[in-house]
């Protein structure tokens, strides 16, 4: 496994659902393997053998029609058959006995529905560092940025990120150089645009730059594109692992 291309399985029924989270992983660099079925998860899982396995808690087709392995039944066949990398669960379901019987089938990890991609994304991240992924951190000029202890480092101060500016940076670095649309931001970073106003993701971003400036307290690294969206535009440097 490397940092820089993890690979991911996504087992998730929904087919709309499932191509969003596609296409969101491989724009983030992942190697993804996608199916709707359990039962060739399991297949997926131990031939190819990816870094961590995504799967949805409720899938109804398997190859011969409905009714097929959900999800706790195909993390139950790879851990039997010798899958020791991570497993997260996809679920609408809340109930304490279920998240138990996701752990007790050999899960790491469980995220309810609805959840942002970004929220989804720190998951995995903090399930392949535990399996021995490394720490990353980002180097912009005089910055050290670190999301996973929500810090930016300034040479003279260092500035505390909330969890949402967090990964708003998140969004930015990870796409930087892009021209983001208010739209796609709440999306990606609140999960949905329908429930949030776009003068949120401006509050956000306005609050973000403060904590980016330099010591002369001039804003640098994230341009407004009138009418357009948002644009990070930095060279990172001396990137540490």
């Amino acid at each position: 496994m490397t940092q820089n291309t993890p690979q991911i399985l996504l087992v998730e029924d929904n087919t709309e659902l499932l191509s969003t989270l596609t296409r969101f992983f491989q724009r983030q660099g992942y190697t993804v393997f996608s199916t709707r079925s359990g039962e060739e998860a399991v297949e997926i899982a131990l031939s190819h053998r990816p870094d961590i396995a995504v799967m949805d808690v409720m899938l109804h087709e398997g190859p011969g029609g409905p009714l097929g392995m959900d999800g706790f039944e195909a993390c139950r066949a790879i851990r039997d058959r010798g899958f020791d990398r991570p497993v997260l669960f996809l679920t609408a379901k809340l109930a304490e006995q279920d998240t138990l019987q996701g752990f007790a089938a050999g899960g790491d990890d469980y995220i309810t529905k609805p959840f942002s991609l970004l929220e989804l994304k720190a998951r995995i991240d903090a399930n392949l560092r535990r399996a021995g992924l490394s720490h990353r951190l980002y180097n912009f000029g005089d910055l050290e940025i670190d999301l996973e202890r929500y810090t930016i480092r300034h040479p003279n101060h260092i500035e505390r990120l909330r969890s949402r500016e967090r990964d708003l940076l998140r969004c930015f670095i990870e796409n930087r150089g892009r021209i983001l649309s208010r739209e796609s931001l709440l999306e990606q970073v609140w999960g949905s645009a329908l429930h949030t106003s776009n003068r949120t993701v401006d509050t956000h971003v306005r609050t973000l730059r403060k904590k980016l400036r330099d010591d002369a307290h001039q804003p640098r690294f994230i341009e407004t594109l009138h009418g357009v969206g948002y644009q990070f535009i930095a060279k990172e440097k001396d990137a540490g692992s």
